[in-house]
């Protein structure tokens, strides 16, 4: 249930387009240090999305440096890093392991679970850390399943299991800014559930596998879709504009009003990664 939350590289000013870059292989950069290079295989742009969004909102010192890596041997790349990005480094690790796990109960992936055991060590590292959020993910992802086994018609229940996990990893401080990140966090889960369905209904369909909006008495059920993921953006841009964002504002308005749009055009995953 990745990827969805991705830039418009066409639209990106070059200076734009060069910082995001910078954020992204910071992560992979932490996610090396911290967790080893099997760690890099889960990178993905919803953290890169957290870290630039909360680094505009709280303007932490940035670690900004360039080096070169296996994917650039030759060219010396952009690294920026700060504190956000040790804290999505650590959710990174915990949401790719219950994704690997997920995926080997829906679907008996073998490769997922080989995955799930070789990375099960750096996954109880970074729960370790923040044993109270891991605790929360696991309950969510837990009701997701069992409102997904009982096969419920109640798009909304399901949907928001996965709005309030993001509304707490999104809490990166109770302060005076909580209220409106629990609610960017919701809004960003529910548009990600509601777009993976999307993405999945014909899939599911044949494979009689579960699906909210298979399940729709609606005429146009792929437009109804459309709506709903188009109404829950709509939400998530009015609380983002509620925040005093400078930093990296562009960047941020790009993914928002244009990349993830833009995954509504085609129901297939195009390959965005910044490299």
């Amino acid at each position: 249930m990745f990827g969805y939350i991705t830039i418009n590289k066409m639209e990106l000013k070059f200076k734009e387009y060069y910082s995001y870059k910078g954020y992204y292989c910071g992560l992979c950069k932490r996610l090396k240090t911290k967790h080893g290079n099997i760690s890099r295989l889960t990178l993905n742009y919803d953290m890169t999305f957290l870290i630039l969004l909360l680094s505009s909102l709280y303007e932490p010192e940035n670690k900004i440096s360039k080096e070169r890596c296996l994917v650039h041997p030759k060219e010396k790349q952009l690294i920026i890093q700060n504190d956000v990005t040790d804290y999505a480094a650590s959710l990174n690790v915990i949401l790719s392991y219950y994704n690997l796990i997920d995926n080997w109960e829906d679907d008996r992936d073998y490769k997922s679970l080989a995955a799930a055991k070789a990375f099960e060590g750096e996954f109880k590292k970074s729960a370790s850390a923040f044993p109270d959020l891991t605790k929360t993910i696991q309950m969510r992802l837990n009701n997701i399943s069992k409102l997904e086994k009982e096969d419920t018609d109640d798009i909304d229940a399901v949907s928001n299991e996965f709005g309030h996990l993001m509304e707490e990893i999104f809490l990166y401080k109770k302060d005076h800014w909580e209220k409106s990140l629990r609610k960017i966090g919701f809004y960003l889960g529910k548009y990600i559930y509601f777009t993976d369905a999307f993405h999945d209904m014909k899939k599911d369909e044949e494979n009689k596998s579960y699906n909210p909006f298979n399940k729709l008495k609606v005429n146009d059920k792929e437009e109804y879709a459309k709506n709903l993921i188009i109404l829950n953006l709509s939400l998530l841009s009015d609380q983002i504009e509620k925040l005093p964002l400078v930093r990296d504002k562009g960047i941020i308005d790009n993914i928002i009003y244009s990349g993830m749009l833009n995954k509504l055009k085609t129901k297939e995953l195009t390959d965005e990664r910044p490299i």
